[in-house]
């Protein structure tokens, strides 16, 4: 009877037939197929330990062994320290930033991460750059192409005393609220006790308040404190102040034939267009409007050119004034002052916004704001212009801005806006393709509220050899 080892061994000897006569075509030839797979193993093994102490001795010779950024211009960053350089005429030249870096290489470049080991015995020069330029750029799709709008709004001091503060938002104009538009709004700064009248985009400073708040019943209207550099951003119109005649209250030549009349008294004439007012003067008349006559009637100067000392308009008729001396009407454009008196819009925080390309910005009343922390600023610049006290820019984005110095001006300064709240006029639009900005249209914006960011150093490829070794 077959032990269980001769089973065995003709069940292998059974099996390895049949394997050979798959893969051979023969049950018994010569050579069984997978006769020593036990010896490609280890020669495998063997070729693969060859290989790895070919690349050890390899790396002995020749350390580090990426030499990529010395083929084309590069912006280099050492991975254990994060030391940026560029590589100019054979030397390696630290630089203390990314923008830096660009403007050294005079062009746009990609950044090359490299081990300290790569950059052994390489040639090191003086460190150039700007120091504070940006240390990062976004993408064009990055870029902020809105309007922007600066805000006045309420906040607590110290004291936890409510004040108010100013705050740019670039690239974002300020959404919703109530537009301004027709109406007027009454402002007071905090601090310094000036008042103005915002009206169509420009602000009119009330010279002399007691009259005009009077003449304009202001006690009734709701007054807006608002931030010096919210005041100071809108262009300056005509002041509103009642006009002060020399001599008031003395005989007036100004009209033939009339002489009971007196320098400081007011004149109606009703015509087929409407009621015109007049001022006498010594030895002429002054055409007003209705807003400036009800602010004579309330100016308390003129009560001398009256006998019973309350100011009234007297009649005149058409005639009588076309025999007159006129003094030729005053401003009638956009910075005239109101001619009627308008109606006033209130709230606590007010935003003047400029869209792109204008030069008249639109005022709202309480839009919304964004709740992102801003960051402050020094509130004035070195030479004394009011700063926004902080600026907004959405973070990882940026803004690239020409700061037109008037409406009509065909060109203007171009300006990089980072999200440190810092901007950076650019040398010439040449550095616009340094920067990756090439094809990018900047947005047209009045200097005026472009000047309320703190200014950095100017982005100059000359300045970078320069400032680097200061």
């Amino acid at each position: 009877m077959s032990s269980k080892r001769d089973l065995l061994q003709a069940h292998q000897f059974l099996a390895q037939r049949t394997t050979s006569a798959l893969v051979t075509r023969d049950p018994d030839p010569e050579q069984p197929p997978f006769r020593r797979p036990g010896g490609a193993a280890l020669g495998s093994i063997v070729l693969a330990v060859l290989a790895l102490a070919g690349f050890a001795v390899f790396g002995l010779v020749n350390p580090g062994g990426n030499s990529a950024w010395r083929d084309r211009p590069s912006v280099i960053v050492a991975k254990e320290t994060g030391a940026r350089y560029v590589y100019l005429g054979g030397t390696l030249h630290p630089v203390p930033n990314y923008v830096s870096a660009l403007l050294a290489l005079g062009e746009h470049a990609e950044t090359v991460s490299v081990s300290s080991d790569s950059l052994l015995g390489v040639p090191r020069g003086a460190r150039i750059g700007i120091p504070d330029a940006p240390d990062a750029l976004p993408g064009r799709d990055k870029l902020l192409t809105g309007g922007w709008s600066l805000c006045s709004r309420p906040v607590p001091d110290e004291t936890g005393q409510s004040t108010v503060a100013s705050v740019l938002l670039v690239g974002e104009g300020a959404r919703g609220g109530r537009p301004v538009g027709e109406t007027a709004v009454h402002v007071e700064v905090p601090g310094t006790g000036e008042q103005y009248l915002i009206s169509g985009g420009y602000r009119h400073r009330i010279d002399h308040p007691g009259p005009v708040a009077v003449g304009l019943s202001l006690q009734s209207e709701p007054t807006v404190r608002a931030s010096m550099p919210l005041v100071d951003l809108l262009p300056a119109g005509e002041p509103i102040s009642p006009i002060r005649l020399a001599g008031t209250g003395s005989r007036s030549t100004a009209v033939p034939g009339r002489d009971d009349l007196r320098v400081g008294q007011l004149l109606v004439v009703e015509t087929s267009g409407g009621t015109e007012h007049y001022l006498a003067d010594a030895d002429r008349l002054r055409p007003i409007s209705p807003l400036q006559y009800d602010l004579q009637r309330a100016d308390p100067r003129t009560r001398k050119a009256y006998r019973d000392g309350v100011p009234s308009g007297i009649p005149l008729s058409p005639a009588a004034v076309a025999g007159a001396r006129v003094t030729p009407a005053g401003d009638t454009g956009p910075a005239a002052a109101p001619r009627v008196r308008p109606r006033f819009a209130g709230g606590d925080t007010l935003c003047a916004t400029y869209e792109p390309g204008s030069a008249t910005p639109a005022l709202h009343v309480d839009p919304r704001l964004p709740q992102t922390e801003a960051l402050a600023t020094a509130g004035r610049t070195a030479r004394g212009m009011p700063m926004a006290d902080a600026i907004h820019v959405e973070p990882g984005r940026a803004a690239v801005v020409e700061a037109m110095p008037s409406a009509d001006a065909q060109a203007g300064t171009v300006v990089l806006v980072t999200d440190q709240g810092e901007a950076f006029p650019l040398a010439g639009r040449e550095v616009l393709d340094m920067l990756g900005y090439g094809e990018v249209r900047p947005v047209r914006l009045p200097a005026a509220i472009v000047a309320r960011v703190p200014m950095g150093s100017g982005l100059d490829p000359a300045a970078v050899f320069v400032a680097g070794r200061r």
